[in-house]
């Protein structure tokens, strides 16, 4: 049998930094170890405009601090609300000549411009891989959702990083290819100083961007019932909605003086010194797709308490590496702070969560990828 012809050239098509969403951070760390590993030179075609100011809640959508991915050129030229881009992309990309082209696929909004530029590349000879990050939006209509479907339907195979994912693409396109690689961890924070002072014998984390799936008002009821007195909270990220609900409950149960929030985007040291204080991370999610925050308290070597649902339970052994509740039920939430309400019992974890950081490398996926 002979042998595949090594990749010459790969094209990443979606955001990378100095962008600083999660898929951002992914794609570039995606691209940086295809870079490293594959022996091909690397390309990214990212977003000029990813999306409009008056539609995006948060503060900023740019980081100038923020690296681009090491050993990949970067070009800025799609602009979601501009189908001229997409096409003048496209170009570019064919252009370039890949051998593979990579796609991720989260959110109906930029679904019609990449799913626009996999189908005229696919067209043209070039092999397309979407990285599904969603096959659904987590609070999208019908037609949202219908719009992501197509953009993933556009690729030839398709890597998602849980079966819950693999299976809803397998739903959208039954005769694609899909492989299954688990979230890797993230290598590129920084280490902690440790400078922030504890402030109790239980610190928690909510950490990332605060949407209503999330379930943030889950966690602080549990809190309130649990009757813990010596534990304190901190929800750290921007808020898309609901920053003032969040700080009437807080205030209504009692909880000022034991939930500390702070809302807005935080560098990459702050976020370093918050997981270092913090005994396990909290991820109350009433759905999911997967997680880059339980990445990040994995690379952390912090356990996780975690909502049972899809997409997370593949990520937390029960016991090991953190704890599962099930999904939506405050009461349970709260059995199980006031059960997992020491220092020792997160710091017996270690063993378990270094293999796991171990064993969860980008090197896997991008042999997943490279397929």
């Amino acid at each position: 049998m002979t042998a595949p012809r090594p990749l010459q050239r790969i094209a990443l098509i979606g955001p990378v930094a100095p962008l600083r969403s999660g898929i951002a951070r992914h794609s570039g760390a995606l691209a940086a170890e295809l870079a490293r590993c594959s022996g091909a030179t690397v390309q990214a075609w990212s977003f000029s405009r990813q999306y409009p100011a008056r539609l995006f809640p948060g503060e900023a959508q740019v980081d100038a601090a923020l690296p681009p991915p090491a050993g990949v050129a970067v070009r800025q030229t799609i602009d979601t609300l501009n189908p001229l881009t997409w096409r003048h992309t496209a170009r570019e990309v064919a252009a370039f000549a890949p051998d593979l082209a990579i796609i991720p696929a989260w959110t109906f909004f930029t679904a019609p411009a990449l799913g626009r530029i996999a189908r005229d590349l696919r067209r043209r000879g070039i092999r397309v891989v979407a990285m599904v990050h969603n096959a659904r939006d987590h609070e999208a209509a019908g037609w949202k959702n219908r719009l992501l479907a197509w953009q993933i339907a556009q690729a030839d195979r398709a890597v998602a990083h849980n079966a819950p994912v693999a299976a809803q693409v397998a739903a959208i396109a039954p005769a694609m290819p899909v492989a299954i690689s688990p979230h890797p961890l993230y290598d590129d924070y920084p280490t902690p100083t440790g400078t922030l002072p504890r402030r109790a014998a239980l610190e928690l984390l909510f950490f990332g961007l605060v949407r209503p799936y999330k379930g943030l008002d889950l966690l602080i009821e549990a809190l309130a019932q649990s009757g813990l007195h010596d534990v304190r909270l901190t929800i750290a990220g921007e808020f898309w909605s609901g920053l003032d609900e969040t700080r009437a409950q807080v205030a209504r149960l009692g909880l000022s003086g034991t939930v500390e929030i702070i809302p807005r985007y935080l560098s990459d040291a702050e976020t370093a010194e918050l997981f270092a204080r913090c005994d396990a991370l909290v991820a109350p999610y009433r759905a999911a797709t997967g997680s880059g925050v339980l990445a990040l308290a994995q690379h952390y070597q912090r356990p996780v308490i975690a909502s049972d649902v899809p997409g997370l339970r593949e990520a937390v052994t029960h016991g090991e590496t953190g704890w599962l509740f099930p999904g939506g039920d405050i009461a349970a939430l709260a059995a199980l702070l006031r059960d997992t309400s020491t220092r020792e019992t997160a710091a017996a974890m270690q063993p378990a969560l270094a293999a796991q950081r171990d064993a969860l490398s980008w090197a896997k996926l991008a042999e997943a990828v490279l397929g």
